[in-house]
């Protein structure tokens, strides 16, 4: 362990005894981006994953450049997950990490979209996204659709479709739906995306049972298809008698 890490994480223990004042953990989030020592500041991250401290110490890991990506994806590509770690419906801590680094690293790549690696790196962890996407963790599967949202590309469009469609979790059908948009911002053109999801989103919305899920998708089918059937403020509230209507609207247009 470097000197360096040593003085991290007494830092951290000094602020945790004083409970994380927020501005001496913004000045330590900024130190730790800056440092050039990569492992203590993710050995740190980790701990808060561990301990559910939402401390966002990751929000200064990209500072690290495409050195922390490519620490990110070494990470991942030494971590072992078996089929068996995947099919328990309650995560292990190394499932738990192993998505937690997928999308960060994600989140990263989402942020530099316009650089000239991103694609590649994309592609190196599709993979990972894909295969945790099947883990039995209904939240941590939400994490994975999310993180596909920044980083898949045209051959995964059916994937999220279909997660749209048939997941057993109600958010995860939202969040894949809300990928499914948030693809046209990154790897794939926002018209083979009309194209090739329009009939899938009407099923989807017309046979949403949960009013909150129903709403997502209907926000995230207006944005992809340049309308406005529902306002923010409406699907905030839930707002019943709002997203019904907006279902209507969205699905006679998508039927079309």
């Amino acid at each position: 362990m470097s000197n360096e890490t040593e003085d991290f994480e007494q830092t951290y223990e000094t602020l945790e005894k004083e409970n994380f004042p927020d501005g001496k953990r913004i000045r330590f989030i900024a130190e730790l981006g800056a440092s050039s020592d990569i492992e203590g500041h993710f050995r740190l991250i980790c701990r808060t994953w561990k301990e559910e401290k939402n401390l966002r110490l990751e929000s200064s890991f990209d500072r690290h450049g495409e050195e922390g990506l490519r620490f990110l994806l070494e990470r991942l590509k030494k971590t072992e997950i078996s089929d068996a770690l995947l099919q328990r419906e309650e995560a292990s801590e190394e499932l738990r990490e192993a998505v937690f680094t997928a999308y960060l690293l994600a989140e990263i790549l989402s942020q530099g979209r316009h650089r000239e690696y991103f694609s590649s790196y994309c592609e190196e962890l599709l993979p990972f996204l894909l295969r945790f996407s099947e883990t039995e963790e209904d939240f941590l599967r939400e994490k994975c659709l999310i993180a596909l949202g920044w980083v898949a590309g045209e051959r995964e469009i059916p994937f999220l479709t279909g997660k749209m469609l048939e997941d057993r979790d109600a958010f995860c059908r939202a969040w894949a739906a809300s990928s499914l948009m948030q693809m046209s911002f990154h790897r794939v053109n926002g018209a083979i995306l009309q194209e090739e999801t329009k009939k899938d989103f009407a099923k989807a919305i017309e046979e949403e049972k949960n009013l909150q899920a129903c709403g997502i998708m209907i926000e995230a089918a207006q944005t992809l298809f340049s309308k406005k059937w529902l306002s923010a403020s409406a699907l905030e509230a839930e707002d019943e008698a709002q997203i019904e209507k907006a279902r209507r609207s969205a699905v006679r247009f998508l039927l079309k």
